[in-house]
């Protein structure tokens, strides 16, 4: 490569670094429990087929609250399998985000005063407190 070329490669994989920083940093996860309530207050409504005067903004927020619940439970019962490590929370056989995302929504409502805690923190909690057992370690 010659050095212009270098130049180039180095400053788009700045750019693309950055870019994912400013993301990950932006994320759903790391939204306060207020964002992330009104977020997944669309998501019920989507849930109930109910889309009258959902905008372009509103059903991509409704989505995103699901997407997130959805990639939540299959993250973790996947982390306490490989790790073969408890389960915090035991959701019901075919568990999955439609159930997730009102529990989710119930306990934010219930809970005023955790919302100013990370969405991540919230789902945790809402999972654990809506659907509780003792950790039993997961067999391959």
């Amino acid at each position: 490569m010659k050095g212009e070329e270098v130049k180039g490669v180095c400053l788009l994989a700045i750019v693309a670094f950055s870019s994912a920083v400013a993301w990950a940093q932006d994320s759903i996860g790391k939204e306060n429990g207020v964002q992330f309530l009104a977020r997944c207050e669309l998501a019920i409504r989507l849930l109930d087929q109910d889309t009258s005067g959902l905008s372009r903004e509103e059903y991509g927020d409704a989505m995103s609250c699901i997407g997130f619940v959805d990639g939540f439970i299959w993250g973790h019962g996947w982390a306490a399998w490989r790790q073969n490590s408890p389960m915090y929370y035991c959701p019901p056989e075919r568990f999955s985000a439609s159930q997730g995302v009102p529990a989710l929504v119930e306990y934010l409502r219930a809970h005023p005063e955790r919302l100013d805690s990370e969405a991540h923190v919230l789902t945790f909690a809402a999972l654990s407190s809506a659907y509780p057992c003792e950790p039993v370690l997961q067999s391959r």
